[in-house]
């Protein structure tokens, strides 16, 4: 990796679509903004911004010796950059101090949207799950090369079938530009025929998962797209080595504004047991702790699903899912459970990723989004979350949605440091939104901003309606986990996204 960059306090590497191409479901070029968060709560952060276009070429400057005021985020808009051409680019952001990040792609003209973050590098890393055809959901993948000074070329997938412990697909060493990244389709030839593996699950299609290794430290990100659709959900590709023994999903759902499905992978070369403990939150319509176990073989993937027909809501479980949806006609009736889900393993350690879903008549994709379970090392008592909003933009009215997750046996606190878009800090009220939130012991708490009161409005710069800007979020009494979900409330109709928040300690 670049020794200058290694000197400097902080580092980030998002392999980004911006301007990017388009998808199945979606029409029109997508374009992304990169919400950089300083988590220094004492001093300015000066940092540098370097598109590499995917497959190679010249390195683009997007800011130089840039200033981003301490604790608060700053927003990078490509389509404010008219000189960076279509295509699909990886960045590198060097920060004086320590800095996270968010990157969030658009279709403005579909109402498609995705988001997630700035993640950890790996010499081996897992994409929890690919889908191809299933349900109209077909993936892709893009990896990064971190390395800014040399190109590599020996990049290994393999690719794993739900339910199976031996690699279908071990490819090639495949190669990648320095500082760049390498986009693969689950319908590219590589593959070849794939089966259907999701029968169970009332459709046909595949689903599997993927890993990725290289001598080379990586980072990965995935896309789902949905045909005919404009929901596409992004997440991250995670170290291998940061499976664990317990994994926490701060929000599930079973007919309630959507339906969840927890998508668990096994690490080990041995097969392993899955507990999930579902409890809900203080809203949902249905309360109670209910209980699901699952079998995972070596090296695969077994899903936990939360939706109409799906195995949370059969017995033992029994998730409770109210009245009025049904396999026919899956359309959320809102009167069924929502709340945290909690994995623990025995015989090995695991990964999952959170797809959330809201089904229309015959199945169809109204939005969709996903998000990675936290391993219990990751929970923590300091976030950033370096984009929130409060009805931002007249059309869209893109507000956000805080959950937290309790990690411990006690009752927990948490409090909001708010911050406008230009950096400024911002007070948040009422007081009971914003400081002393009480989440109960392994529970969880939702937090709306609409409810929020006070925030200014958005100079017509920045659209002009609304509120955004970044948070920090801190927790008293023991660790948390956090997840912020954007969605739209006005008159266009706006693809879900969500993202975990970045631990800062």
């Amino acid at each position: 990796m670049n020794k200058k960059l290694l000197g400097i306090v902080s580092m980030i590497i998002l392999s980004l679509l911006m301007t990017a191409p388009v998808f199945a479901g979606l029409s029109g070029p997508g374009v992304t903004g990169i919400n950089v968060q300083n988590l220094s709560t004492t001093d300015d952060a000066t940092v540098n911004l370097d598109l590499y276009p995917q497959g190679g070429g010249t390195v683009v400057s997007l800011a130089s010796n840039d200033t981003i005021s301490k604790s608060s985020a700053k927003t990078y808009y490509l389509g404010n950059y008219p000189s960076i051409g279509s295509g699909s680019y990886s960045l590198v952001i060097s920060s004086s101090q320590p800095a996270a990040a968010v990157a969030r792609t658009d279709w403005s003209s579909t109402g498609g949207a995705a988001i997630y973050t700035s993640t950890e590098t790996s010499n081996d890393i897992i994409i929890p799950l690919v889908t191809k055809a299933f349900a109209n959901q077909t993936s892709q993948f893009t990896v990064q090369n971190t390395d800014t000074e040399k190109d590599i070329n020996d990049v290994v997938i393999k690719l794993f079938d739900r339910g199976s412990s031996t690699p279908r697909v071990v490819t090639q060493p495949q190669s990648i530009a320095k500082g760049s990244s390498k986009t693969w389709t689950m319908n590219d030839a590589i593959w070849g025929s794939l089966p259907n593996t999701g029968l169970d699950l009332g459709t046909t299609g595949y689903l599997g998962s993927i890993e990725i290794t290289s001598l080379t430290p990586l980072v990965a990100q995935s896309f789902i797209d949905v045909s005919g659709s404009p929901a596409v959900a992004g997440f991250n590709g995670v170290a291998k080595s940061s499976a664990s023994d317990t994994l926490y999903c701060p929000l599930v759902r079973a007919n309630y504004y959507g339906d969840t499905g927890i998508n668990i992978v096994n690490v080990t070369d041995n097969p392993i047991t899955a507990t999930i403990v579902f409890k809900s939150a203080a809203g949902s319509p249905n309360t109670g702790t209910y209980t699901q176990t699952l079998s995972v073989p070596a090296n695969s993937l077994a899903i936990a699903f939360q939706g109409p027909g799906g195995n949370s809501r059969s017995a033992p479980t029994n998730l409770p899912a109210g009245t009025g949806q049904t396999m026919s006609n899956p359309t959320p009736t809102n009167t069924g459970f929502y709340g945290s889900a909690t994995v623990t393993f025995s015989g090995g350690e695991g990964m999952a990723v959170v797809n959330d879903t809201k089904f229309g008549a015959g199945w169809a994709v109204k939005t969709q989004s996903s998000y990675n379970c936290v391993p219990a090392i990751e929970g923590g008592t300091k976030f950033a979350l370096p984009l929130v909003r409060s009805f931002h933009l007249s059309g869209q009215k893109l507000t956000t949605g805080i959950t937290f997750q309790n990690m411990t046996n006690n009752p927990v606190t948490v409090s909001f440091q708010l911050f406008n878009y230009d950096g400024s800090s911002q007070p948040c009220s009422p007081a009971n939104l914003c400081t002393n939130i009480p989440i109960p012991a392994n529970g969880s708490a939702n937090v709306w901003s609409g409810f929020w009161t006070g925030l200014p409005t958005v100079p017509p710069s920045q659209g002009g309606y609304g509120w955004y800007g970044s948070a920090i979020v801190t927790a008293t009494g023991g660790n948390i986990t956090v997840e912020v979900s954007d969605e739209g409330y006005g008159s266009v109709a706006v693809d879900s996204a969500n993202y975990i928040g970045l631990k800062i300690q």
